[in-house]
């Protein structure tokens, strides 16, 4: 059962760019902005298990491969706060900038809090599997390109009301594709994150000393 119950302000901080503790100013527009952003989610998401041999054509690039490499079969997973959450969004945009600025923050670590208890529920149902950590579009040599078949193969459009921007971006916006590999083995620590992203030359958050998960 998933719960939003509250957002995790040190990861919309950091999105911000703001210190961990901001001063008091912006810990009351934090107040404000929580509450009015929680008030808005639906949360939802849904999943499919596939064999890897399966997804020939959808895994495509090195990097996805190499992630996969001790997998045999994989979960497609789409997770979503929602038409709502935009319109949120863009509304506290056009009454403040700031606060528009810090929804918008707080949204995106929302997303990364629902996609963790959805996994956490994915993968009780193989309590045998090792899991490899979650893979999504754009990671890596792995392109925005496949959403359109991704978002196909699960039903999400109909299911969840996603649907792919010719960009190749997810709308509503915020929602995540990712891809879980399970195996039957323990499987090897592998590279993630910033080695890993192909915005790591170019990451603001790399030059400001901090990173975004």
């Amino acid at each position: 059962m998933i719960s939003l119950s509250s957002v995790d302000r040190k990861q919309a901080f950091r999105y911000m760019g703001l210190p961990i503790e901001p001063d008091l100013h912006f810990q009351h527009l934090a107040d404000v902005c929580e509450k009015k952003l929680l008030s808005s989610i639906a949360p939802r998401y849904c999943w499919k298990l596939f064999q890897k041999s399966d997804l020939q054509t959808l895994l495509i690039g090195q990097d996805i491969q190499i992630h996969l490499e001790h997998c045999d079969s994989v979960i497609l997973f789409c997770a979503t706060l929602s038409q709502s959450t935009d319109a949120c969004i863009r509304a506290a945009q056009a009454e403040d900038i700031l606060k528009g600025i810090m929804i918008d923050a707080m949204a995106s670590a929302l997303t990364e809090q629902l996609c963790d208890q959805a996994e956490q529920e994915m993968l009780s149902s193989f309590p045998e599997k090792y899991p490899a950590w979650r893979f999504s579009p754009g990671y890596g040599d792995l392109p925005l390109s496949i959403q359109t078949d991704f978002l196909r193969l699960i039903n999400a459009e109909k299911r969840l009301g996603i649907c792919v921007s010719d960009g190749g971006l997810l709308i509503p916006t915020k929602s995540v594709t990712a891809i879980t590999g399970l195996s039957d083995q323990p499987l090897p620590k592998a590279k993630k994150g910033c080695a890993i992203c192909n915005l790591s030359q170019t990451c603001l958050y790399r030059k400001k000393g901090v990173h975004c998960s």
